[in-house]
């Protein structure tokens, strides 16, 4: 039964294509991260913010028109007349600077007809070019709110290159994962092949040995259980390395076959060096997406508080304005009476809007101030936790490196152990017991080897996400 269920899942296993490496695994899991395209559309929106905010410093144009005509009862119609009809338009540009200074060139027409005996002239036109300036005083020149949006959106963007960073390192560490787990699939079913295909010659050498009667029954009995054994170790082996090729599948984004989805059993190449990985902690955490996130986070919150505190002063302005006037019974004549500039008329006043009760305001300043402290105390944990992870990723290198080293010399024993005990068993001195044992201990070390070699990888990748530099080859 097992034989059979082995052939199954060979044949479901797809042929071997091209060997994926390491940084190839990285640069396709970016590429195709559904997270990071959506994080890097983010960042691109984040980024738009400071010339969105600059973009009200351009000039508008600006231009109405209205027609009135009004009949209402007067109290001397002949003095007022009895029908008043009058037509008014006005055309500029209007401008508003960094300072918060909103000015207007502005040309305005008005038209009145209003026939009556105390007016000489019927229709008049009166036409004016007037430059007018309202200039707030407090919110501008008390702290500069331009200057805290400008930062505000700043900080907007630096929290989502960031986050784009944050994904972009993260499906480059679950790629470089899926690819070193893969291998080391790869490798462990080499070894439950071998150790069927050792398993099936004991069983024959043993078979031999019986029709000379130089083998006891029990010899024979214990190699039919090796091979069943090992076969059993086959068929799990088969079965991991199929769900490592859907793990890599799944960093990879791969909807389609498994075909192209082998990587080399060799030494795995494009992992971070430890030359490029920071020796000091300080310098880890400098580097880390996941904190800089959190803390661009707390200076755009910052900006924004500054911000609010401005908007909420009250609003006192300084309004001015200086034009020149022309009047006329037609439009060409009040335009040609106005460009002699002999008529100017000058206007400045003061306007201010205090609240009465400045409930709203000291609303929206307390929250704006618990948000920021919401987010001084998230980045606090953060540090505490990326401060914690580093050291354990260190440690976890360190002694990942130790087993390897362990694991690399009990495979070179029990490689020797093995070749003395085949000495043996042929030349008498040794049971198939004992052989059997050998050959399993030998397949154990270097499945062993493996797992270490893997787990060093990881450890090492762990590291270098926790350095901030995961996603740095991809």
């Amino acid at each position: 039964m097992i034989p059979l269920l082995l052939l199954a899942l060979a044949c479901a296993l797809p042929a071997s294509a091209e060997p994926l490496t390491i940084p190839e695994a990285m640069r396709l899991a970016v590429e195709r991260s559904p997270e990071a395209s959506a994080a890097r559309a983010r960042r691109d929106a984040a980024a738009l913010e400071e010339p969105l905010i600059l973009s009200n410093l351009d000039p508008k144009v600006l231009g109405s028109y209205s027609f009135q005509d009004d009949r209402s009862p007067r109290t001397a119609p002949a003095f007022q007349g009895t029908r008043a009809r009058t037509e008014r338009w006005e055309t500029g540009l209007s401008q508003v600077t960094m300072l918060g200074t909103e000015a207007k060139l502005v040309w305005r027409g008005e038209r009145l007809v209003n026939p009556s005996a105390f007016r000489p002239v019927d229709p008049t036109v009166d036409s004016r070019l007037a430059l007018e300036l309202k200039q707030k005083l407090l919110r501008y020149f008390w702290g500069r709110p331009d200057v805290a949006r400008r930062s505000r959106a700043r900080a907007g963007a630096a929290v989502a290159e960031a986050e784009y960073s944050l994904a972009r390192s993260a499906a480059a560490a679950a790629a470089a994962s899926a690819v070193v787990e893969l291998r080391a699939a790869q490798q462990l079913q080499s070894i439950r092949e071998e150790a069927v295909a050792d398993a099936k010659l004991l069983l024959k050498r043993t078979e031999e040995k019986s029709r000379y009667g130089t083998a006891e029954a029990s010899d024979k009995l214990q190699a039919s259980a090796a091979l069943e054994s090992a076969e059993t170790e086959l068929l799990l082996a088969v079965s991991a390395r199929r769900r490592a090729r859907h793990a890599l599948a799944s960093a990879l984004r791969g909807e389609g076959p498994l075909d192209a989805l082998e990587v080399s059993t060799e030494a795995p190449r494009g992992l971070p060096p430890e030359s490029a990985l920071p020796e000091g902690e300080a310098d880890a955490l400098a580097g880390r997406p996941d904190l800089e996130a959190p803390r661009r986070r707390r200076d755009a919150l910052k900006w924004a508080a500054r911000i609010i505190k401005l908007d909420t002063l009250p609003d006192l302005s300084l309004d001015a304005s200086y034009a020149f006037a022309g009047l006329d019974t037609s439009y060409g004549g009040a335009w040609s009476d106005m460009r002699g500039w002999r008529h100017p008329v000058a206007a400045v006043g003061v306007s201010v809007m205090v609240p009465l009760t400045f409930r709203q305001e000291r609303l929206t300043r307390r929250q704006a101030d618990l948000a920021l402290a919401a987010a001084e105390a998230e980045l606090a944990g953060a540090e505490n936790g990326a401060r914690r992870s580093w050291r354990d990723a260190r440690e976890l290198l360190a002694l990942s490196r130790l087993r390897l080293a362990a694991a690399r010399r009990l495979a070179e024993i029990e490689a020797t152990k093995l070749k003395a005990g085949e000495s043996d068993f042929r030349s008498g001195r040794a049971t198939t017991d004992l052989l059997v044992r050998f050959q399993q201990d030998l397949r154990r070390a270097k499945a062993e080897l493996v797992r270490a070699e893997a787990d060093e990888a990881q450890a090492l990748i762990e590291l270098a996400r926790q350095a901030g530099l995961a996603g740095a080859a991809s």
